[in-house]
């Protein structure tokens, strides 16, 4: 027995050292063994023990706090200065041993929920009650596509005629439009020129001929364009026609937007845009939404459609699929609300066109062989034709009785699909009405038919031309809105047919999607700049907000090239080649102007001289990202500085609402120097040599990196100064080098001896506070640590080929070959760069120059690992490049995808549909979790992504298509540019038990490190240079913020430039991010501390005058509601948007 047990101890025993060994093993293959002593590891890197790690962040924190609380008592010295002072540009001396004025308090415990009260129409513990959840719909539907009929993607509609009769008539609204994209085949000023200038010089003599004609714009692009060429007699008329509701303007934004890859705030500048131009010069407010062509419906549109006080939605383009089964249950009208709303607060009554297109063929009913026939631009002779080849007829006493029937049974089959007898029929298509004959056989043909139903009796019908709005005022005076259902989520990804998924576009032309958020993130610096400006009052500023000096209509010019971008066919990269170059040398344009308006008011800010002489064409700063075309790379300057010009003033402004202590970099043409910060005490930097071609170093160009803390809203200055070698001082230091796999000699660089070459290749890692990252020997991520935990993340890039015959690929759709196949690399040459402020590596692959970098501060930056690619596919042909992280996260089939950089929706990769189909936009992030880990990849441009499998984030990079799709375009994607893409990669561990949204919940929400990490990464510190570095009466630094705003609140727009009821206003925005705090632990509360979900805006602005006035408004700024005190807090809920209006 006692043989037997101790057989038995032994037995367990030798299994529990197996399993430790292969856990050790494991853990090694991830982490290879460096060759030292584990003293000598420990003097090497003092980050080793994570728990001293995370003390020295704590330090770390604490100090850059306290020098952000620095230059906010600064600020409390220098700016009460006497008049005289400041407009003479003397600047008082700074106290060296003033006492910050916000001190972190570490002992007090940071908020660890977001605090919300039970008004809040906001839950995420259970899904909130709705009849229509889009992610349950897709569990259930089959996705077949038998043949329909006459209706191909439907089925055989019949109707009992007996359905109708006196009590009972159907009442048909046909609604007379023209679709005019803003660029796709031609330029937006081409199109104008061509036809839509025509188009709308016909409606106004037409629409006068009858006054029972009525017809809706939506393009307030083209419109504005029109207005300038109309005469005040015309201008009269379009007044006139509005009034008497013959012309309706639908939506009023700048364009129609897309809704995958556009950007919240931009969607909203382009409605605003188009709203404000209505207010000024048309004194109006549009009442009805109509999107028929963009590429997917996302849950964002409404949400923001909602908040600028429309009341009505009209959609079209969604998946065949499920517009069937919504006309099968009569659920194609439904009250759309946000995924977390139980309430209702955000619903929108909302209708979805049931058929293919929104053309006239399929728009009077199911069978687009008889609704051609009433299309009567296709008429003999007029230029077009039925693809069914029966033409339409001239409508005459002899054939009208006949006409008039046909065309009613197609209506009754249509109205049969809705819940009223109240029918919508769009009568239009792309650019039409553009001549004058057009119009004339419409409305006359239509207005026979129309009279002869109206008059037979027997028919049971009333029918008429009706706007939008006319429509869907009929339908609430039939029926309740709460007799409709509700619906949530989304609808992508969109497919017209068959497996033609349009997941394409959320990746084609990369470049000038990454333009976009590049152009996004200036336009909100030089705004609230430029408001910051008005409301300053400094002496002799009045310049600068001055309308006619330019710097106002220069953002105004800026967010009208945004929105313009915003089109459809615009940020799809979905458009012509040269209408492509014509978007991108807008925004170019564009970035340049609002750089200018923000070096003017970072001189101003700071006192410098000549901030009191308006002349727009003075440079004080040069912003650090130079652009000399829109079709290539930016490229930073060089700061030339030596024994002879050895200083070099910059200048770093924060346009967020909370400061930041990140790492920045710039160009030197020196490795010996020093950085002073704002009081001019040295501070550490990291100089590391620029990689030039291969393996070859720079030995005129350096890279300096340091440390910038930055209040909300506020610039800082800092002093970049040349030294001779022996004076450089202990704050500088310089980065270690490696070379990987290398054979031939480097030469190394002045100032860095001691480069480390080796013939070999190796695994290696690096880390900083919070990671460790594991590379393998072709310098490629393989794992992260965090704590004591290892994840495997393995990083690989994939290629995609075009399917053969005669539908492919193409700039809309994504029909790939296959699977991906593995890019193909060995024997990569590897640098590593190593410092205390950052580590680098970098390693050039087909197609790919890959840089990691992994910054070891206390700001968002050092959150996670930053990846740089630099994609270039030019010579490549039917390619599509995506990047993939694989790791064994337990994440079912299930991953998670933005949005438009407002909300997150749960995605399920589902077996019966194609690959194409799982591909989902992502605007800014995406991730993957199980119980106990998650993984985020945020992205500083739009891109589209998917999960294909188990613990998997796949994201397409570039696609070069040689052909057309045959959607419309008449090319491929062919004009591709090096772009460089740049993505955050952050691993986290559940740090605590936690609200969090249930297991079947629908949406998701970012965690508090992925928040700041994406708002940091798509709003970096605007890096300035000073041109006359002999400044020295200038303020060291600048910033109106009393109070930070906790980091949960964001600010999407501060601007000038409002005009409502002819009086001048400050237009604010205001947004509240739930967050995901189960992966927050306490250092990540103390680094980024959350609002108590109270704010005060008058906190982040200059002291105002007691008579200022602050009024809530509606988001695009039409409607003014209720005033408010603008010292009083103000409460909001979780993922609320609010608008306000200020009156100085």
């Amino acid at each position: 027995m006692r043989v037997r047990k101790a057989v038995a101890l032994f037995g367990s025993f030798l299994i529990f050292l197996v399993c430790f060994m292969i856990y050790l093993t494991l853990d090694l293959t991830v982490f290879p063994n460096r060759k030292t002593s584990i003293v000598q590891e420990f003097q090497d890197n003092k980050w080793l023990h994570f728990e001293g790690r995370l003390k020295q962040l704590e330090n770390d924190l604490n100090k850059h706090h306290e020098e952000v609380g620095e230059i906010k008592q600064a600020m409390k010295i220098l700016v009460p200065s006497t008049d005289s002072s400041i407009s003479s540009g003397k600047a008082k001396k700074i106290n060296d041993n003033f006492v910050p004025i916000e001190p972190p308090n570490t002992n007090r415990m940071p908020n660890s929920e977001i605090i919300y009260n039970d008004s809040c129409s906001f839950q995420i513990n259970s899904v909130p009650r709705t009849n229509i959840q889009m992610l349950d719909m897709y569990k259930t539907l089959k996705f077949d596509n038998p043949d329909g009929g006459v209706w191909k993607q439907g089925w055989k509609i019949q109707v009992d005629p007996l359905s109708w009769n006196k009590q009972h008539k159907l009442k048909v609204f046909v609604v007379p439009h023209s679709h005019n994209d803003p660029g796709w085949l031609k330029t937006v000023e081409e199109y104008y020129l061509s036809q839509t200038k025509h188009i709308l010089n016909n409606m106004i003599v037409k629409l006068q001929d009858d006054p029972r004609r009525k017809f809706i714009w939506a393009e307030i692009s083209y419109f504005a364009m029109w207005w300038e060429d109309l005469e005040q007699d015309q201008r009269e008329i379009v007044k006139r026609l509005i009034r008497n509701n013959q012309l309706e303007i639908v939506t009023g934004g700048w364009v129609m937007n897309d809704e995958a890859n556009s950007h919240w705030i931009s969607i909203m500048h382009q409605m605003t845009e188009g709203h404000q131009w209505l207010e000024l010069n048309l004194n109006y407010t549009p009442k009805s939404h109509w999107s028929i062509d963009p590429f997917g419906m996302s849950a964002t549109q409404p949400m923001l459609l909602k908040q600028m006080g429309l009341q009505n939605m009209l959609i079209q383009r969604v998946h065949y699929s499920v517009k069937k089964q919504l006309a099968l249950d009569t659920n194609l009208e439904f009250r759309w609300k946000q995924i977390w709303d139980n309430t209702g607060a955000t619903e929108i009554f909302t209708q979805l066109m049931p058929f293919y297109s929104y053309d006239i063929p399929h728009t009077c009913g199911p069978d687009p062989k008889i609704c051609c026939q009433f299309d009567f631009k296709r008429l003999p002779g007029h230029g077009l034709h039925c693809p069914w080849k029966v033409a339409p007829q001239p409508i005459n006493d002899v054939n009208v009785p006949q006409k008039a029937e046909m065309l009613l049974d197609q209506y009754r089959k249509k109205s049969s699909l809705y819940k009223t007898n109240v029918l919508l029929v769009p009568l239009g298509d792309d650019f039409r009405y553009n001549h004058p004959t057009e119009w004339d056989v419409q409305y006359h043909n239509y207005q026979k038919l129309f009279d002869f139903m109206n008059s037979n009796l027997k028919m049971h019908v009333q029918i008429q031309f009706g706007t939008l709005t006319d429509y869907f005022n009929a339908v609430r005076a039939e029926k309740p809105l709460s007799d409709f259902p509700t619906l949530t989520g989304d609808f992508f990804t969109y497919a017209d047919r068959n497996d033609h998924y349009w997941s394409g576009y959320y990746t084609s032309r990369p470049i000038y999607k990454r333009m976009d958020r590049v152009l996004l993130s200036y336009i909100r610096s030089a705004e609230i700049m430029l408001a910051l400006s008005y409301l300053n009052k400094k002496p002799n500023s009045k310049w600068i907000t001055n309308n006619a000096a330019g710097l106002t209509k220069a953002v105004s010019e800026a967010r009208k090239a945004l929105s313009l971008f915003q089109h459809h066919d615009g940020i799809t990269g979905t458009a012509k080649d040269h209408v492509v170059v014509d978007y991108g040398e807008k925004m170019l344009q564009a970035i340049k102007s609002t750089q200018n308006v923000i070096q003017h008011c970072a001189n101003l800010f700071l006192l410098g001289p000549g901030a009191d002489i308006p002349a727009i064409d003075i440079v004080h700063y040069n912003i650090d990202d130079i652009r000399h075309s829109h079709d290539a790379l930016p490229e930073k300057h060089t700061i030339t500085i030596g024994p002879e010009l050895s200083i070099k003033r910059i200048a770093i402004f924060n346009s967020l609402p909370f400061a930041r202590h990140e790492v920045v970099s710039f160009m030197v043409s020196t490795p010996f120097i020093e950085v002073l910060n704002f009081k001019n005490k040295k501070i550490r930097c990291q100089v590391s040599p620029v990689f030039e071609y291969g393996s070859s170093m720079s030995n005129s160009k350096y890279q300096v990196s340091f440390i910038a803390n930055v209040p909300a809203l506020g610039i800082v200055s800092y002093t970049i100064n040349a030294l001779l070698e022996f004076e450089v001082p202990r704050e500088t230091v310089y980065s270690s080098v490696k070379i990987f796999n290398q054979y031939a000699e480097v030469q190394p660089p002045t100032g860095f001896p001691n480069i480390h070459v080796s013939p070999s290749a190796s695994e290696f890692t690096i880390q900083n506070a919070r990671i460790t990252a594991a590379f393998n020997s072709l310098g490629l991520l393989k794992a992260l640590k965090i704590a004591t935990h290892t994840v495997p993340v393995h990083l690989d890039f994939a290629k995609y080929g075009a399917r053969y015959g005669a539908e492919r690929s193409g700039a809309y759709l994504f029909l790939p070959d296959g699977d991906a196949t593995p890019l193909h690399i060995e024997s990569t040459i590897v640098k590593v760069i190593e410092g205390p402020l950052l580590s680098t590596v970098i390693v050039q692959l087909p197609y790919v120059q890959h840089t990691v970098t992994l910054f070891n501060s206390p700001g968002a930056d050092g959150l996670g690992l930053q990846i740089q690619n630099l994609v270039d596919i030019e010579k490549s042909s039917n390619f599509e490049l995506a990047m993939r992280l694989s790791t064994n996260i337990n994440s079912t089939n299930q991953y998670f995808t933005d949005l438009n950089g407002y909300q997150i929706l749960r995605r399920v990769r589902f077996a019966k549909l194609p690959l194409q189909a799982n591909y989902y936009p992502m605007s800014t992030m995406a991730y993957i979790e199980d119980k106990t880990t998650r993984l985020t990849v945020l992205t500083g441009s739009p891109l589209g992504c998917a999960s294909l499998r188990e613990g998997q984030i796949e994201i397409m990079l570039d696609r070069k298509l040689n052909q057309d799709d045959h959607l419309g375009l008449g090319q491929g994607v062919t004009d591709n540019h090096p772009t460089r893409h740049i993505f955050r990669v952050l691993l986290e561990r559940k740090t605590h038990r936690c609200e969090t949204t249930s297991d079947d919940h629908p949406s998701g929400f970012p965690t508090l490190s992925a928040h700041v990490a994406s708002q940091t990464l798509l709003n970096p510190l605007v890096l300035m240079l000073r041109t006359d570095d002999d400044d020295l009466g200038m303020l060291p630094a600048y910033s109106p913020v009393t109070t930070d705003f906790g980091v949960d609140f964001t600010l999407p727009s501060l601007r000038t430039g409002l005009t409502i009821d002819e009086k001048n206003y400050i237009g604010v925005v205001l947004q509240r991010q739930h967050l995901d705090l189960c992966f927050a632990d306490r250092i990540l509360l103390q680094q980024f501390p959350l609002s108590d979900g109270k704010i005060n805006i008058s906190a982040i602005l200059p002291p105002l005058e007691e008579q200022v006035k602050l009024n809530k408004s509606s988001l695009s700024f039409l409607h003014i509601k209720e005033g408010v005190d603008i010292r009083s807090v103000i409460s909001m809920c979780p993922m609320d948007i609010q608008a306000f209006v200020l009156k100085r």
